[in-house]
C-alpha cells in the first residue's frame, strides 16, 4: 500500500517485472515478424500512454492489430482474469482477495509506467488558490469542508465528484488522503467511471472538485492544484517533480496478463517498458515516468 510521503519512483521499481518471452494465446511470429490481434482495456489514467504505445507498435509491426479501451482499473483486472481481454491495465495491483475470487493466482503484473495523480477543480470557487495541503484535501473529500471560502477561495459551495468503486485513480487518492481507507470519502457524492468523464463534469459544474491522472490535468477548462508539504512549501505538479519522487500522489501502473504473456503480449509489454519508447517525446507530453529510464538513472 502506498503510504503518504513515500517516493513514487521507489514503489514503482519494486515488483518491476520484465519477463522472458513466452508463447501462449494471442499472436504468432511468422517469417515476416509478429502478427495477430490483441485487446487492452482498463485504467483510463493509463489509456493515453497505452494508446500512443499501441499506435507506434502497430506502425513497427504492420500485421498486428491492437484495440485499446478504458472502463476503469477494476474492469481491467476483472476482465483479464475472466479471459475476455488480453492485457488488463490497472493503477493498482491485484489484491490477494481478487486473485482468489477471480481465480487469477497465475496473473503476471508488469509495471508499464510510474503515474501521478492530483486534485482539480472548476475555476469558479478556488479563486486565487493554486495549492492545497493534504489536510485541506482530506477535509474537502471527506465532506468536512463544504465551501471554497474555508480554504481561501470564494463563497461557493464545493461539489465533490468521486470515481466509482474499483477505480485505480480513486484507490491512489485514498492512499494519499486516508492511508487507503476508502470509506472516508464523503458519502452522497457523484461517482463517474473515467478520467475524461471527470474532466467533462468538472468543466460543467461550478464549485466542482475531483482527482485525475496527470495526463488529464492539463485541460484548459480546469484548475489543477499543487500541494503544500508538511512545512507549508509548494510542491509543483510537474513532470520533473514526478520523476524526482517529490510528488506525493501516485505509484506504478500495471499491465496484467492471466498467466505468462503470449509472444505478442510480451513483445508489446517489452516495447512499452523499453528505453526506445521512453525516449519518445510522448513521455514528456503525457507526464508519465518510464520505469526503463528511471532504472537506468537517466531521469
Amino acid at each position: 500500500m502506498l503510504r503518504k510521503g513515500m517516493p513514487i519512483v521507489l514503489i514503482a521499481l519494486v515488483g518491476l517485472s520484465l519477463l522472458p518471452v513466452a508463447c501462449g494465446q494471442g499472436g504468432t511470429t511468422g517469417g515476416d515478424g509478429l502478427r495477430g490481434n490483441m485487446t487492452i482495456a482498463g485504467s483510463s489514467a493509463l489509456q493515453p500512454l497505452v494508446d500512443q504505445a499501441a499506435q507506434v507498435f502497430q506502425r513497427e509491426n504492420a500485421a498486428v492489430r491492437i484495440t485499446v479501451s478504458a472502463g476503469g482499473s477494476g474492469a481491467g483486472r476483472a476482465n483479464v482474469c475472466k479471459g475476455t481481454i488480453d492485457i488488463g491495465t490497472s493503477d493498482v495491483p491485484l489484491s490477494e482477495e481478487e486473485k482468489q475470487s477471480l481465480n487469477c493466482a497465475d496473473a503476471v503484473e508488469t509495471v508499464v509506467a510510474v503515474q501521478a495523480f492530483g486534485a482539480a477543480a472548476n475555476p469558479q470557487g478556488p479563486g486565487d488558490v493554486k495549492a492545497l495541503s493534504r489536510e485541506q484535501l482530506v477535509g474537502i473529500f471527506s465532506g468536512k469542508i463544504t465551501n471554497w471560502s474555508e480554504v481561501g477561495g470564494t463563497d461557493q459551495r464545493i461539489v465533490v465528484i468521486n470515481r466509482a468503486a474499483g477505480s485505480g485513480t480513486r484507490a491512489q487518492m485514498a492512499n494519499y488522503l486516508f492511508n487507503g481507507d476508502d470509506s472516508q470519502f464523503a458519502t452522497g457524492a457523484a461517482e463517474v467511471d473515467a478520467n475524461q468523464t471527470v474532466v467533462n463534469n468538472i468543466r460543467q459544474t461550478p464549485g466542482a472538485i475531483s482527482y485525475l491522472g496527470f495526463a488529464f490535468l492539463g485541460d484548459a477548462g480546469i484548475v489543477a492544484f499543487n500541494v503544500l508539504d508538511d512545512a507549508g512549501q509548494v510542491v509543483e505538479l510537474s513532470e520533473a517533480n514526478i520523476a524526482a519522487g517529490k510528488w506525493p500522489i501516485g505509484g506504478p501502473g500495471f499491465g496484467i496478463t492471466k498467466g505468462p504473456p503470449s509472444e505478442l503480449e510480451q513483445a508489446f509489454l517489452n516495447f512499452i517498458t523499453s528505453a526506445e519508447f521512453a525516449n519518445d517525446p510522448i513521455w514528456q507530453n503525457l507526464g508519465f515516468v518510464s520505469p526503463a529510464l528511471k532504472a537506468a538513472g537517466s531521469r
